[in-house]
């Protein structure tokens, strides 16, 4: 990120390790507690460091307002993904983006990333869902987060550029949790990007993108007698404004696909089904709500979203545990914030969702509470109370998509499968790098309670 102005006089500031500074509480699974702990004591503007780094944290629901009416004007995302961008081989791309840049890429691929495009391509994703549920068997182990991360990654492949994660699937988590965990949350160093089996997996997954675009360029949408996907979409762009999107933006656009759901989604699908098992009394009218939604064949995107326990269950999760906890930012020109004035070039991290855990907004925030989110307590519609999907011009594209998956997903196997939760097990969270349960979560396979068959049969 470079060298930042030093902290303004009056700034409280945490105290740290010698030489680590706050850098051990930086890691995603400890963030947002220890920004929350750090805004219950200073307020909303504080000081930290990391190994020789300075950051500013804004926190708590006077940074997310601050954000969502001033952000576009006054932050700025290079800093925080540029090197992503270059181990991805990219010149730029929408994460990196600000202004009217980021405007122009996002105009182009988010219509894939909706939640009406989920809607059109439900059935396709429900049929990756069946694949992977139809080897599964009474007294088996469902390993949820393998599970969760195939099958986000295969349908996200399939409905947006029409291409397959599973042969790639090891080659992606190799080298794309690596790239970003050296890159993006400074968990690893940089040398690991050496490692031949990163850049073996690197090789494949370039060649693997490349050859879509090209047989993309070759059969166009219009004249396969397709509907056009993210890469068509990309193409079309580039015949407007060729200097925008050169090859390389292209590619990172079209491995977006693959990434997307893979550390987000897929994480979030793990830790609700978690949260199903590990809170059983739920389970009942969970199930009751899935064998309704399938009772005619496949749901609609609007009727998943209407369930009214699943919803609030998801939502729920995306509070207790939010995959992004914070976003890191730096100021394009000085701001006053909070009654301190903060100079350009300061490095920002933006504390989105430490109001997730504020008595204020969530009495009791420890508590895993799936009615806070019904409609007679609402406590998340309180300005700057929710914010599980970033805020401002960067939040999250494919939010809609994503919490389509993760419902379908899960109702899907609330309706086929009985699965049961150790009682005695002992939930562990890790950091690669966004927040994930670990990988020796597993349910039991109690029994089938539907055939896979009865997710299309009216």
């Amino acid at each position: 990120m470079g060298v930042t102005p030093p902290f303004p006089a009056i700034l409280p500031v945490v105290r740290g390790r010698p030489l680590l500074g706050s850098a051990p509480e930086m890691v995603t699974t400890r963030l947002r507690p220890f920004l929350t702990r750090n805004y219950q004591k200073y307020g909303p503007v504080y000081g930290i460091s990391a190994v020789g780094m300075r950051f500013v944290v804004l926190a708590g629901p006077e940074a997310n307002l601050f954000v969502t009416k001033e952000g576009h004007k006054v932050l700025r995302s290079e800093e925080a993904w540029r090197q992503n961008d270059i181990e991805m081989g990219a010149r730029r791309s929408m994460i990196s983006l600000d202004g009217e840049l980021h405007r122009k890429y996002r105009r182009v691929e988010s219509r894939a990333y909706s939640r009406s495009y989920f809607g059109e391509n439900l059935r396709a994703a429900l049929e990756v869902t069946a694949e992977d549920l139809t080897p599964v068997h009474a007294g088996d182990t469902f390993r949820v987060p393998y599970w969760s991360k195939r099958v986000i990654t295969e349908q996200l492949a399939r409905m947006t550029v029409g291409g397959t994660a599973r042969p790639y699937l090891e080659d992606m988590l190799t080298f794309v949790q690596t790239t970003l965990m050296v890159t993006t949350t400074k968990q690893l160093p940089k040398v690991m990007l050496l490692q031949p089996k990163v850049r073996r997996a690197k090789a494949r997954i370039f060649k693997m993108v490349d050859d879509l675009i090209a047989q993309h360029r070759a059969n166009p949408a219009e004249a396969a007698g397709r509907a056009p996907n993210l890469i068509d979409d990309v193409l079309a762009a580039e015949k407007t404004d060729p200097e925008l999107w050169q090859h390389e933006d292209i590619r990172i656009a079209a491995l977006g696909s693959f990434i997307a759901g893979m550390d987000t989604a897929a994480n979030s699908l793990s830790f609700l089904l978690y949260r199903m098992h590990k809170h059983k009394e739920y389970l009942p009218k969970l199930r009751a709500e899935a064998d309704a939604l399938f009772a005619a064949g496949p749901p609609s995107a609007e009727a998943l979203g209407r369930s009214p326990l699943l919803h609030t269950f998801v939502m729920e999760t995306l509070r207790v545990h939010p995959i992004a906890p914070a976003m890191s930012r730096t100021l394009t020109t000085e701001v006053e914030f909070a009654g301190h004035r903060l100079p350009a070039r300061t490095n920002v991290i933006v504390g989105t969702t430490v109001s997730h855990g504020l008595d204020q907004f969530y009495p009791n925030p420890d508590q895993f509470d799936p009615a806070r989110f019904g409609p007679e307590r609402a406590e998340h519609r309180k300005p700057g109370a929710y914010a599980p999907f970033g805020l401002g011009a960067h939040t999250c594209a494919g939010s809609g998509m994503a919490e389509g998956l993760i419902m379908l997903n899960a109702a899907a196997i609330l309706h086929t499968l009985e699965l049961e939760l150790d009682p005695s097990y002992q939930f562990k969270e890790i950091a690669r790098p966004t927040p994930s349960p670990a990988d020796d979560l597993a349910l039991r396979v109690v029994g089938v309670r539907h055939p896979v068959s009865s997710l299309f049969e009216a």
